[in-house]
């Protein structure tokens, strides 16, 4: 089996128009599309020994860091489709319907149904924790730049075995919301996340800091005590004790400093940064219904436009023409006018 930091080497040198010259097992000569003369590159330590100006690769290792960091730059912003989904679902109006809840006085009557394709940004958040160690975690999470909503089928996205380079149909795009508002939406939902993290992170700090205090206080009050001891002997016998008070000083200041370098370690310190995008569009059908009532002569809004996802084979949560947020169930009050069952109070009010 290839070690997969052998495989991930050639990828890489084969995406950046390198070249990968395999010299011996683990051994191999790379060329970099900015570099004059190849580079050996050795992956198992005991091929040092016959190939001395080799560079070990291994996990850990600055090459490593230093192509990860290349790597990690050049695929800084991608693009991606998935569009192998099934864009004619059995018996749709009738999915559609037993999905969302409506008035019974209320209908929807299909009118088009338009595929378009939609984008799906993946963010990756890396999550610094600084402390008295360093530690990072990268968090994933993608939105659906259409309504602005985080999706839940995350998993899929990042498998990623489905996309394409290309897209395969010649639907139109739907409309996106701006990308810096789907950021902060993003980075909103990230720190969400990672708050309670952060919390539990600081609980077992204090915790620890109480223990060290505790332990730190006791060092020096048990050399306080030992010094105390000298400076009685020492008076019993008439020597000089000026140079144990003067220790007996030093001893306050360097636990005093001693304590707050505890505090300062123990302070959580985290940063929050962006280092990866991906945007994938997907297939979805956009159904334009129109809107009738019985009892009322005119219905607001009068038409409705549905979405249907074709990855998860669910009607998405429409947006409430009212308040904008994303529903399954209409109502509609005496003025003809539909809203979702969040609102309704406010709409009694009003009417």
């Amino acid at each position: 089996m290839t070690d997969p930091l052998e495989q991930f080497l050639i990828e890489y040198v084969d995406a950046v128009g390198g070249l990968a010259d395999a010299i011996e097992p683990q051994v191999y000569d790379v060329l970099m599309p900015d570099a004059d003369t190849p580079m050996r590159v050795a992956f198992d330590p005991d091929a040092l020994p016959e190939h001395p100006s080799a560079q070990l690769l291994t996990f850990g290792s600055a090459l490593l860091d230093d192509v990860l960091a290349r790597a990690q730059m050049r695929g800084q912003i991608g693009l991606a489709f998935l569009d192998d989904t099934h864009l004619r679902p059995h018996a749709l109006a009738e999915r559609v319907t037993r999905d969302l809840v409506l008035p019974e006085a209320v209908a929807l009557r299909i009118e088009q149904i338009r595929p378009r394709y939609v984008t799906h940004t993946l963010f990756w958040f890396e999550v610094t924790y600084l402390g008295d160690e360093k530690e990072q975690a990268l968090y994933p999470l993608a939105l659906d730049r259409y309504y602005n909503r985080q999706v839940r089928y995350l998993d899929e996205l990042l498998n990623g075995q489905r996309f394409a380079d290309t897209r395969r149909w010649t639907f139109a795009d739907a409309t996106s919301q701006p990308l810096e508002r789907a950021y902060v939406a993003a980075r909103d939902a990230i720190v969400r996340t990672v708050r309670a993290d952060v919390h539990a992170r600081q609980h077992q700090t204090q915790v620890r800091l109480g223990e060290q205090t505790e332990r730190m206080k006791r060092y020096y009050a048990d050399l306080r005590a030992e010094l105390a001891e000298r400076i009685e002997k020492a008076h019993a016998r008439g020597d000089e004790s000026e140079s144990l008070g003067l220790r007996q000083n030093a001893l306050n200041r360097e636990e005093a400093l001693r304590l707050d370098e505890l505090t300062r370690k123990a302070q959580l310190r985290v940063q929050l940064k962006l280092v990866n995008l991906l945007h994938v569009k997907i297939p979805r059908l956009f159904i334009s219904t129109r809107v009738t009532a019985k009892q009322f002569p005119t219905i607001h809004p009068a038409t409705l436009t549905l979405t249907w996802d074709p990855l998860v084979e669910k009607t998405d949560a429409l947006v409430c023409p009212h308040c904008q947020r994303p529903t399954f169930e209409l109502r509609v009050n005496r003025q003809g006018v539909l809203h979702c069952a969040e609102c309704a109070s406010s709409m009694k009010t009003k009417s």
